[in-house]
């Protein structure tokens, strides 16, 4: 009876600074209040975040082609072959690898009249080349004598950077810190602080909505190719990502 008389008053003067609960199983100690940055259940931010950086481009992509009409099939496929013979005939005098070049359309087909009594007039002959360039100063003499040699069409002039997939990856770590301070700064506002990432995904761009600049990082990292005539500039390579964070109390 003694012991347990004891034991009462033990707990009793523990719990004197603190109310404990009204039915002890056992005698327990009371314990000190959970940290001060302690999540918030249920309680979470999303933010976006964009980054682009901007890269001069080192490979060039021509699509050059042409389209004849004959009034047989047979002058419209000796035509056709003639022409793309020349142009192929081009890319090997101005050293263009076999890699780098692609036959990007080829048809020969019949033309009529009217689409009504489809009567055959002729023969029409379609072909395209696809061309990568890695030099600025080349890609207006390919032009040229492309056209000389009897291209008639110059269907795209396309930049681009064999750094693509680096810088891309280098836009997606930028993107992050721009929504992590973006959010910092809005929970910052509601008296809160920012706890751990929960979810990360990247989003596609919208290209009919304009970018929020204020949510942007950017680097330019490279020297652009000016030749006499042509100018690389610089390309974009974007990277877009949606993160919600934990909310902690400030």
């Amino acid at each position: 009876m003694t012991r347990l008389l004891s034991l009462a008053l033990v707990v009793l003067a523990a719990c004197h600074a603190e109310p404990c609960p009204r039915e002890l199983p056992v005698p327990v100690a009371c314990t000190p209040a959970g940290p001060a940055q302690a999540p918030l259940p249920g309680r979470t931010i999303t933010v976006s975040g964009a980054a682009e950086i901007l890269t001069a481009p080192d490979t060039f992509e021509l699509t050059i082609g042409f389209d004849v009409q004959a009034p047989d099939l047979e002058h419209a496929r000796d035509d056709s072959r003639k022409r793309a013979a020349a142009l192929l005939a081009v890319v090997a005098r101005h050293q263009i690898p076999d890699s780098d070049v692609q036959t990007q359309e080829l048809s020969l087909q019949p033309r009529y009249d009217n689409y009504e009594h489809r009567k055959i007039v002729g023969y029409q002959a379609t072909r395209a080349l696809t061309l990568t360039v890695r030099d600025v100063d080349a890609v207006e003499a390919v032009l040229y004598d492309m056209l000389a040699a009897g291209a008639n069409r110059v269907d795209r002039v396309q930049f681009h950077s064999s750094a693509a997939r680096e810088k891309r990856a280098e836009a997606r770590v930028l993107a992050i810190e721009a929504a992590r301070d973006k959010a910092k700064a809005m929970a910052a506002a509601l008296g809160l602080t920012l706890g751990t990432p929960l979810r990360v995904e990247e989003v596609a761009s919208d290209p009919w909505r304009p970018p929020t600049m204020n949510n942007f990082s950017l680097t330019n990292d490279s020297t652009p190719q000016v030749s006499e005539t042509v100018a690389s500039g610089r390309i974009k390579i974007a990277a877009n990502v949606a993160v919600t964070f934990q909310l902690a109390e400030g």
